[in-house]
């Protein structure tokens, strides 16, 4: 069931019961106030009539000037109350009916005519199937002689009365409550409007369509949840698009592995097929020979490559505290042969910080980065190796003064096998693998890689340490 049609039926359910209670209620206490006030005036005008006739039997008896006989006055007594819906009955002292100008007769136990015999005033309330009456009864005594009196009063009309206001009540509960149906259908919908809004969004969101945003502009719970939706959206999007860039360069990865794979194993493939084919020639199989291996080389350069970053990606770093400078010297020392026969000016500049790092994995990312620097870089050119303190953070860079790259390009050169320049590459017997293991080895340990460069200019990358930042550590005691 809709949640619209629970509200609809819940509103419905509260105001009719309501109505019930307080039609009920109303109707009841209007039925007994009425009831006690028609007893009270009953009572009043018992004791009125039992004063008339007192007075009119005494009366009687002075003119006649001797002792009456009340049994002989019942019936012009009974005359005298001649008003609708009220009767008088008249008994003697046995209590059988000596008058009484009551249209009907009473066959039921009158135990109230007992209770007037004893002196008692009292009433009480009968029903049957033609109405409600209540019977006032007393007792008239004159010279010892006693009769009673019973006031019978037809009271019905407060059944009509009652009858009368539970029929209003329904009458108007029930105009009520098509009018109730309407507001509430009309407001559960203007209210409920937003949240079929906040559905559609989510099922656009869960079909994909990851751009969709909720536009609801409120400042109640409702805009709130908007809100989040909103950002649980953006969340969505970003992921997407995060998994979908990761899709993409998992097929170039493949791609360019199944390149980088293709291309010797065609030629190992082609110099055997020559080489079964061919009549024994020293100098052809000598060279055909030279091509396989350099090939076979190859690729076991590219195994041993992927299984590092296997290895670093699996493998907890060993990290202590290491000076930079020092670090910086060892790794210029390693590469100033290449520096000076590429005639590339090798410098080292900036302060002394400490690192929470694995030695030997960055030993590898400085090196790596200065071989690709010398290798952009022109002979004359300066290739520089620095640290430097920016807000809190500690920045390793190596800047070169060579052909730089364009901005996209600097997005892709941490991808595995994407080289800037292919043919240069290929002809060193690099495998493009090298930034991307640098990446990963800087991500293992929880710093950032930054890289600026111009063609034409050059390029500087920098790895930058947070403030105490580390991802992933063998001891926690070594962090401080």
């Amino acid at each position: 069931m809709k949640f619209s049609w629970k509200i609809f039926l819940l509103c419905m359910g509260i105001y009719v019961a309501s109505l019930t209670v307080t039609g009920m209620v109303v109707t009841e206490n209007t039925y007994r106030s009425l009831l006690k006030k028609e007893v009270e005036r009953s009572l009043e005008e018992e004791s009125n009539l039992h004063s008339t006739l007192a007075l009119y039997l005494l009366n009687n008896q002075r003119i006649a000037l001797e002792k009456i006989e009340l049994k002989n006055y019942s019936k012009s007594m009974v005359d005298m109350i001649k008003t609708d819906r009220n009767y008088l009955e008249i008994f003697d002292e046995k209590l059988s009916l000596l008058a009484t100008n009551a249209p009907r007769a009473w066959f039921f136990s009158r135990e109230e005519l007992d209770i007037a015999l004893k002196g008692q005033k009292n009433f009480v309330l009968r029903r049957d199937e033609e109405g409600l009456y209540l019977f006032v009864s007393n007792v008239l005594e004159i010279d010892d002689e006693k009769i009673v009196l019973s006031l019978i009063k037809d009271i019905t009309y407060l059944d009509h009365h009652r009858r009368e206001q539970y029929l209003l009540f329904i009458r108007t509960g029930l105009i009520g409550l098509a009018f109730v149906a309407l507001i509430t259908w009309a407001l559960s919908t203007f209210l409920l409007k937003p949240f079929r809004e906040l559905n559609s969004t989510a099922k656009n969101i869960a079909s994909g369509n990851y751009h969709v945003r909720a536009k609801v502009n409120r400042k109640d719970e409702v805009g709130l949840l908007a809100e989040q939706l909103n950002i649980m959206a953006d969340k969505i999007e970003q992921k997407m698009n995060q998994l979908k860039a990761e899709g993409q360069r998992q097929q170039r990865f493949i791609d360019n592995l199944t390149h980088e794979l293709r291309t010797p194993l065609t030629s190992i493939i082609g110099y055997a097929e020559y080489l079964l084919k061919a009549k024994y020639n020293p100098e052809v199989f000598k060279k055909s020979l030279t091509y396989i291996y350099s090939e076979g080389n190859r690729m076991s350069k590219v195994a041993k490559t992927l299984m590092d970053m296997i290895l670093i990606r699996e493998n907890p770093l060993q990290l202590n505290k290491e000076k930079l400078k020092p670090l910086l010297v060892q790794i210029q020392r390693i590469m100033e042969v290449k520096a000076e026969k590429e005639g590339v000016l090798l410098e080292i500049k900036g302060e002394e910080a400490e690192v929470l790092l694995d030695k030997d994995l960055f030993k590898i990312v400085i090196t790596n980065l200065v071989d690709n620097a010398i290798n952009a870089s022109a002979p004359g050119q300066k290739v520089t190796i620095g640290v430097e303190k920016v807000s809190g953070e500690i920045r390793v860079f190596v800047a070169d003064e060579g052909k730089g790259m364009e901005e996209w390009e600097t997005k892709k050169v941490i991808e595995p096998f994407y080289r800037v320049d292919k043919a240069r590459s290929r002809k060193e017997g690099g495998v493009g693998l090298g930034l991307a293991i640098c990446y990963q080895i800087i991500e293992e340990h929880g710093a950032g890689l930054d890289i600026e460069s111009t063609v034409g200019i050059g390029t500087k990358i920098k790895i930058i340490f947070p403030d105490k930042c580390y991802k992933n550590f063998t001891n926690q005691s070594q962090v401080g």
